[in-house]
């Protein structure tokens, strides 16, 4: 007979499979994400199996996927399908790639990067359309806890005349950094939003060509 911990074991497998297998039949992690509302690091960890999810988030992540809380804890029940209204509730959207231009030495936007399912509402409400929009994912720490690490970014491309204090994608040479941007005069200042690392607003070094990508408008939420 199986011992408690052994019987855990299996069940906590058979979790983090049908997690695996609801958020891949839902559109993947990003759309997942962004419609039950757990950061995408976060989900990313319960992917890996390397931190089991609180009954609440595995209730938000089920309702995302269109599947029974029951179901995916248990594996008992019947699934529930919400799959013939995905087209209607997903846009693919281009992800935000990068790639050394020969000459100038800029990063330029890759047109053959892979696309990734989003959620129409969002675009929508935010008044944006597909073509005009890319999506990139946050590394670092430096604008936490507005940006977590592996946050998902939704980019509107073209909006390089800066609002002042807003959140932007841009290049510094090959570097690429997000970062809310003011104007000080001719000069662009960059702040990060984490001020225990990163205290000071510094000026946007100019020794290498500096290129504004776009403003990032939404990280789970709008900005």
């Amino acid at each position: 007979m199986a011992r408690a911990d052994e019987l855990w074991e299996l069940t906590r497998t058979g979790l983090f499979d049908r997690l695996k297998r609801a958020v891949q039949d839902a559109g993947g992690n990003a759309f997942v994400s962004a419609r039950s509302g757990v950061p995408l690091s976060t989900l990313n960890t319960y992917l890996a199996g390397a931190t089991m999810p609180s009954l609440a988030k595995l209730a938000s992540v089920a309702r995302a996927c269109g599947i029974s809380l029951d179901y995916l804890v248990t594996g008992k029940g019947e699934a529930v399908e919400t799959t013939k209204n995905w087209p209607e509730r997903l846009i693919l959207i281009q992800s935000l790639a990068f790639r050394a231009s020969a000459g100038d030495g800029l990063l330029i936007v890759d047109e053959e990067s892979e696309t990734t399912p989003f959620p129409r509402q969002i675009l929508d409400r935010l008044g944006l359309k597909a073509s005009k929009v890319r999506l990139l994912e946050a590394a670092g720490n430096s604008m936490s806890p507005t940006i977590e690490d592996g946050d998902p970014l939704l980019v509107e491309l073209g909006e390089t005349s800066v609002a002042d204090g807003r959140i932007y994608v841009f290049t510094i040479g090959d570097q690429v950094l997000v970062k809310r941007l003011r104007r000080r005069g001719s000069c662009l200042l960059m702040r990060a939003d984490n001020r225990e690392l990163y205290p000071d607003e510094e000026d946007v070094p100019t020794v290498e060509p500096v290129r504004i990508i776009g403003r990032v408008r939404w990280v789970g939420r709008s900005l």
